[in-house]
């Protein structure tokens, strides 16, 4: 999932941002030397993260390392935190004990992009990647991209799929869709029957941002520039904005507004045939669609995500993410290397990590693996989604960061429920985001 930052919080990150680089100059930078562990010594490594499993996944790659080496052992120490980028600044200004390893939830990395701090906090990784880039879905490389180098690897595919009820749309002889055409066609024919083909949100990262992408849109370009309000990007947001509006305006989507996204709101809808299903990314599933909606296992499939019939964009789209990135001030670079490496660049380590935690590969020869092409899933009444996905993950678009994302984010936020209560049209939208990004993000 992805954060937004208030001006408030931002401001204040932006001077300890400061008072760090200060420090950072007056030290001289300085690097100390890397430690190397001896026979039978332990060595611990610190991690901080928001999310349990990752350290659930990292633990057990631990516990794999420490029964294979003979010469050294591995501990784990982790940290759950809310915000591991706003501790990590503050810790520093502060003088505190820092993390070997790092998990960047994906909306937080435009916060260490700011007068180019990512390199002062993080370990450009681009070199120890190498000739292995291609090997990997190529949009979720953009996400930890600064100045064309890498800092983190992404743990998620995250790529979108329509999760449907079959027995609605048999019910009501409605086809279902495989382009956004038809989704808008068989949305109206549902509507007639009181039933919603999906839900129209307010996230950043909503229905509205994931078509925006697919569409072939950016927000930002490589360079952090905003873009959104420029050319092929603006016609990419008005045809989507445009298909909202008829869908909105015909009924066909339940509006679904702030928090009320993660409550029981969608659940109720669901589990009394209300709405047929959503678009949503694989976390999807797992974290919310399986245990709001428990009860309805067997009910339900997964279908590629609608493309647009002109052929333009992507198979899929995306939403969310967290990377696991090597802090500048670790002592054990190379040893938090080698664990990640193995964690999350190997074949082994991909696989184990979609066995253990649920998440799709983001290489392509472990999404083509047997073991999640196969695996059926009662859930989807034994359906094997996971063919799914690794086709669609072969289109998979970037998202290209920008200091000035948190505020473009919360820009949508805020205006999105303007444009679905008719009060703003697609044109003036897309200028509204435009200028109130730029005025937050003083660009």
């Amino acid at each position: 999932m992805n954060t937004s930052v208030h001006s408030s919080g931002k401001a204040a990150l932006l001077l300890l941002l400061v008072l760090f680089s200060a420090l950072v100059v007056f030290a001289g930078g300085t690097k100390e030397a890397e430690a190397t562990p001896g026979k039978g010594e332990t060595v611990t490594i610190r991690m901080w993260t928001h999310d349990d499993l990752y350290r659930q996944y990292f633990q057990k790659r631990i516990d794999l390392f420490n029964a294979k080496n003979g010469d050294y052992k591995l501990a784990l120490d982790a940290q759950i935190m809310p915000n591991t980028i706003t501790s990590l600044i503050t810790a520093s200004v502060a003088g505190e004990p820092l993390p070997d390893l790092i998990g960047v939830e994906q909306g937080w990395f435009p916060t260490l992009m700011e007068d180019g701090n990512v390199d002062t906090f993080l370990v450009d990784l681009t070199d120890k990647i190498g000739n292995r880039y291609d090997n990997y879905v190529q949009g979720r490389w953009a996400l930890y991209t600064y100045n064309g180098k890498i800092y983190g690897l992404e743990s998620a595919l995250t790529a979108s799929v329509l999760y449907y009820q079959p027995a609605i749309f048999e019910k009501y002889g409605v086809a279902v869709p495989t382009t956004w055409e038809q989704y808008l066609q068989a949305g109206k024919e549902l509507a007639k029957h009181g039933v919603g083909i999906g839900i129209m949100d307010n996230d950043s990262s909503g229905l509205f941002a994931m078509l925006f992408l697919q569409r072939g849109g950016q927000f930002f370009d490589e360079k952090g520039n905003l873009v959104f309000g420029d050319g092929k990007n603006r016609e990419a947001a008005i045809k989507v904005l445009d298909m909202l509006r008829e869908a909105l305006d015909a009924k066909s989507l339940q509006v679904v507004l702030g928090n009320e996204f993660w409550g029981s709101t969608i659940p109720t809808a669901f589990s009394t045939g209300k709405v047929a299903g959503m678009v949503a990314p694989d976390w999807y599933n797992t974290s919310v669609l399986q245990p709001g909606v428990a009860s309805m296992a067997g009910q339900w499939k997964v279908a590629p995500m609608p493309v647009w019939a002109d052929g333009s964009g992507y198979k899929t789209s995306v939403w969310g993410g967290t990377g696991f990135a090597i802090t500048k001030s670790s002592k054990i670079q190379k040893i938090v290397w080698d664990l990640l490496d193995d964690a999350y660049l190997s074949l082994d380590g991909q696989l184990d990590r979609f066995k253990t935690i649920g998440f799709y590969p983001t290489m392509y020869e472990a999404l083509k693996a047997a073991a999640v092409t196969n695996e059926e899933h009662a859930f989807f009444g034994g359906q094997k989604i996971g063919a799914v996905f690794a086709d669609v993950a072969l289109e998979t678009p970037p998202l290209w960061q920008s200091p000035a994302r948190p505020f473009l984010l919360q820009a949508l936020v805020d205006t999105l429920p303007l444009f679905i209560e008719g009060k703003l049209g697609s044109n003036e939208f897309v200028d509204t985001i435009v200028a109130i990004t730029k005025r937050d993000a003083k660009i």
